[in-house]
């Protein structure tokens, strides 16, 4: 029987399920407000009940401590019948996780704005002596107005890193060397967590990957990640000696606060580059030093000596040089000009063959590092595929299973079969009869309410469907021999009228079906094509034909002339002609504008000017463009902008609504 009250508080909806218990949405009926609910289960697998219940408490002493616009506030904690719970915060917008599913990699600009809240909220509980412990993007909350929240201090502590049993926590593809380690850890820490997270942000991949959690962690040990510029040559050099520094082993090679990290971050175009051009040019003539030493021999002798003296020449020095005739003289200064040319030509040939090579050899790495990803993912492929196509040779050998952290791929067959490690989800829906997609698949039989009970361990997304009724997708992590219940309230796929009018009061009528509703009204459709039109006694109808998709709202908003204000566009120009005479009505290079209003006798304000004449006025005016404020007393101002052009007539009809 679903839960229906906790404590005080009365439970609304369920927003998931994880190792630990059930997060629910309640509501606080003594003050009125929404909160997250989460409670605890004590028969969570592989952990001692003391321990769990230890870190349940832990969280919300932890998080209650803290009170910062990054972090999720704790409202209450207490024990009912067994049962504890937590009430924090309910935010409603979306994980990093999930939006790093949708767009893979996330813009530059949007990475930092991200960053500068995290390490805010990660500074502030540092300095608080809290550490979390468990940064990860299933962990960061985003609100619809930008604001970060970090959640889940479920195992976060002043220091630490193994429970009274000597088990690691976190999530491995998360953690920082000393966490996998057991060792005693600080803010330094999360801030390795985070860098993983930067990189995923900044290149789309994780730095630490494997088929099973030991290969993880000896690669977060031993192994340093390729660099995100390698990966991705568009990624800016200093922003990926950034993303590297997080991620450094030794905690006093990292950055020592979140702070330090985002202003390198907000400045990554200048992290690195230490060089100046002096520096520059003196690496630069060593090198050509060494260039024209590769190249010399015996009879390069005098041009050795002209090095020397070009320098001691620059500098002003005068050296004893030896008296020579003065043929001799001018032939060694020509063969050694010759010579100085020719080295100075063999070391730039010699510098351009060495450069190549380089750029050969970075090419070679980089080809070899993306290859060695590319087998290292076909690996891990065809190790899940193998576990399921034969879960008896796989229970033999024993493989651990797939990381469950992996977003699954639109799947090729079936996944209802059986597989080495498989759990049950059983759907349902309101109401019944919705068609169930797992990771993309479906069968005839796929209707809810039903179950499936070979489901492989790990992520699943679920996706129902009806029509009639608007599409829900959820993502589902199924458990190694348990049964989880996935159950939607399907939301109707209506589109909706938001019809208003000036002046109000109009009855609505519907592809020729009268409403029974008068302006301003909302009504409900179905998507597809609708004629609406508005009628009013003393007023023309207005009318127009729209095509709305599911959940679309449409916005209409008319202004209801009466018929006298409306005449024709052939009985204007006519009368025009009889003014100006012949087949024309507008003056040459001129525009006309005609400006009526109900009542008539307003101002009218041409930019910052007000005009001579009031309503009802027809004015010859240059082509351009004009923004226009009719006033009256005891009615609402009313602003147009008109564009005018050569030989056009524009008219500017309103109806002036009174002030209450």
């Amino acid at each position: 029987m679903p839960v229906q009250t906790v404590g005080r508080y009365e439970i609304t909806g369920e927003l998931g399920r994880g190792a630990m218990g059930v997060v629910y949405k309640a509501q606080d009926p003594t003050i009125g407000r929404t909160v997250a609910l989460k409670t605890m289960r004590l028969d969570v697998h592989g952990l001692e009940t003391d321990d769990v219940l230890r870190r349940f408490k832990n969280e919300a002493r932890a998080a209650g401590l803290l009170n910062h616009p990054n972090i999720v506030t704790i409202y209450d904690a207490a024990e009912q019948d067994g049962m504890f719970y937590i009430a924090m915060e309910f935010i409603e917008g979306t994980t990093l996780q999930a939006l790093l599913a949708e767009k893979r990699v996330l813009p530059l600009e949007e990475t930092i704005q991200i960053s500068r809240q995290i390490c805010k909220g990660l500074d502030y509980a540092h300095s608080n002596g809290i550490v979390h412990r468990d940064i990860k993007p299933a962990n960061i909350m985003m609100t619809s107005d930008g604001t970060v929240k970090i959640m889940d201090f479920g195992i976060a502590k002043a220091g630490g890193g193994m429970t009274s049993t000597g088990q690691v926590l976190g999530t491995p593809n998360y953690m920082s060397p000393e966490q996998v380690k057991g060792k005693l850890l600080d803010g330094r820490s999360d801030l390795f967590s985070f860098g993983v997270v930067l990189y995923e942000m900044v290149t789309g991949e994780k730095p630490f990957v494997g088929q099973n959690i030991t290969t993880i962690i000896y690669k977060i040990v031993h192994e340093n990640p390729i660099a995100p510029r390698d990966l991705d040559v568009t990624i800016h050099p200093g922003l990926s000696t950034v993303v590297a520094r997080t991620l450094s082993k030794s905690p006093d090679d990292r950055y020592q606060t979140g702070a330090d990290l985002i202003k390198d971050l907000e400045n990554y175009k200048s992290v690195g580059s230490n060089l100046s051009p002096t520096a520059v040019m003196a690496t630069s003539a060593v090198n050509l030093g060494d260039a024209t030493q590769l190249y010399s021999h015996p009879g390069m002798g005098d041009a050795a000596a002209a090095g020397p003296a070009r320098a001691n020449a620059a500098t002003g020095s005068q050296p004893a040089m030896p008296v020579v005739h003065r043929k001799r003289g001018v032939m060694a200064v020509v063969l050694t000009s010759v010579l100085l040319v020719a080295a100075a030509v063999g070391a730039y040939l010699f510098y351009l063959y060495r450069t190549t090579q380089k750029m050969q050899e970075a090419d070679r790495v980089l080809e070899q590092k993306i290859s060695q990803q590319q087998r290292e993912q076909a690996a891990a492929t065809a190790a899940l595929k193998s576990a399921e196509t034969r879960p008896s040779e796989t229970a033999t050998t024993g493989t651990p299973p797939s990381d469950p952290e992996s977003k699954p791929q639109k799947a090729a067959d079936s996944p209802n079969k059986s597989a080495q490690n498989q759990g049950e989800l059983r759907f349902d829906s309101q109401p019944p009869g919705a068609k169930v997609q797992v990771d993309g698949w479906t069968e005839p039989t796929w209707a809810t309410p039903f179950r499936a009970s070979n489901l492989g361990a790990g992520m699943h997304t679920v996706v129902f469907s009806k029509p009639g009724y608007m599409r829900e997708e959820r993502t589902v992590t199924v458990a190694t021999g348990k049964s989880i219940a996935v159950s939607v309230q399907l939301s109707p796929a209506v589109s909706k009228l938001e019809v208003s009018s000036t002046p109000p009061g109009a009855s609505i009528e519907v592809d020729g079906k009268d409403t029974g509703k008068i302006s301003p009204a909302e009504i409900l459709v179905e998507k597809g094509e609708h004629t609406i039109v508005l009628r009013k006694p003393g007023f023309s109808d207005v009318s127009t034909t729209q095509t709305l998709s599911e959940g679309q709202t449409l916005n209409f908003s008319p202004v209801l002339l009466q018929p006298a204000t409306q005449m024709s566009q052939t009985n204007r120009q006519g009368f025009w002609k009889k003014i100006f005479g012949g087949s024309d009505a507008v003056p040459e290079g001129k525009g006309l504008v005609h400006i009526h209003t109900v009542p008539e006798g307003a101002t009218i304000q041409v930019g910052a000017q007000v005009a001579p004449h009031r309503t009802n006025v027809v004015w010859p005016v240059d082509p351009g463009t004009y923004d226009l404020v009719l006033r009256m007393d005891g009615y609402k101002p009313v602003h147009r902008t008109v564009r005018v052009q050569k030989g056009r007539e524009v008219f500017v009809d309103e109806i002036l609504e009174k002030q209450r």
